[in-house]
């Protein structure tokens, strides 16, 4: 049995190899070959470094470990994530794949490495551990059942924002009267994002990935709601589709404006963006929240998400 490792760093990733393996080892992960491909050709746009090193065994891809920049995180600390089929664990494949995958960090220069693990996946972490990345943060996974979702309850909550004077309109109306609308809602979530938990230093991400990632093919403009004062972005909630399945939203970052949060903004932002899923047939709500976050927990407690496990982030100095 023939067995090969390679790095790829621009071209043939075999997608559909690692989306089968992810399902393989979680069938509840929502990232799709469509996914991978949108955000290899962004990474490419805006020349950031990304590649994989994959295993094959007998010709078939086993295992891939991705490591690369984020908009998000200074240039020498790489996100990493590396996965190997069930049928191909326990032979030493991923703990070779994170060895060339460090090897060829430090050759580019990077000082950190970053990773994640859910907190139900034992292997995963021990594997982390031993190659001495650390725990810096935890997230909950969150999900909101729209079946027993009741709009109506939540109207009183909507009249009293907007009896204060916000009005909460989608992103398809706004953009019918604000013709600078995208930079606007740009600089908010650059506002709303620095403020969000985290151990690590967060850059400003620029609009050109702010525009392919959140207002691209993902865009729901009838879901994705916007908080306004006047003409004033103060706050958003963001819901994405998922490719590979048609009943659930994605719900990525929800913030509002420093100077008017305890206001009830951000329930009332998610509570009309779930009236809408639940209107056009979604059946469920996903979102992940940072547990030192607990303004965003108790709003989405409220609004009765169902805390499910943590997602742990790691980090290793190389």
């Amino acid at each position: 049995m023939t067995v090969e490792f390679r790095l790829v760093e621009d071209g043939d990733y075999d997608h559909e190899a690692i989306v089968r393996i992810g399902r393989a080892i979680r069938p509840d992960d929502y990232i799709s070959v469509a996914d991978i491909q949108d955000w290899e050709e962004n990474q490419r746009r805006a020349g950031r470094f990304a590649a994989r090193w994959l295993v094959s065994v007998a010709g078939a891809v086993a295992g891939s470990a991705y490591f690369g920049q984020t908009p998000w995180i200074e240039p020498t600390t790489l996100y990493v994530h590396v996965m190997v089929h069930p049928d191909h664990q326990r032979r030493g494949y991923g703990r070779t794949l994170l060895e060339r995958l460090e090897t060829t960090a430090i050759e580019r220069e990077a000082s950190r490495l970053l990773g994640q693990a859910e907190e139900r996946d034992e292997r995963t972490i021990r594997f982390l551990e031993r190659a001495d990345f650390r725990e810096i943060d935890r997230e909950w996974r969150s999900t909101l059942d729209l079946g027993a979702f009741d709009p109506a309850s939540w109207g009183p909550a909507l009249d009293r924002v907007e009896s204060s004077g916000i009005r909460i309109i989608s992103v398809a109306t706004l953009s019918e009267s604000h013709p600078q609308w995208k930079s606007n809602l740009h600089r908010l979530y650059i506002d709303v994002e620095r403020d969000v938990p985290t151990p690590l230093q967060i850059l400003e991400v620029p609009f050109e990935d702010f525009d392919a990632m959140m207002l691209g093919r993902h865009l729901l403009a009838d879901g994705f709601v916007v908080a306004m004062d006047g003409d004033d972005m103060v706050g958003f909630t963001e819901p994405q589709p998922v490719d590979d399945d048609p009943t659930a939203i994605a719900q990525e970052l929800t913030g509002v404006q420093r100077a008017y949060r305890g206001r009830g903004i951000a329930t009332a932002l998610k509570a009309a963006s779930a009236a809408w899923a639940k209107q056009q047939g979604y059946a469920s709500i996903r979102t992940y929240n940072a547990q030192s976050n607990a303004a965003m927990l108790a709003v989405n407690d409220r609004l009765g998400f169902e805390r499910e496990h943590a997602q742990i982030e790691y980090l290793k100095t190389l």
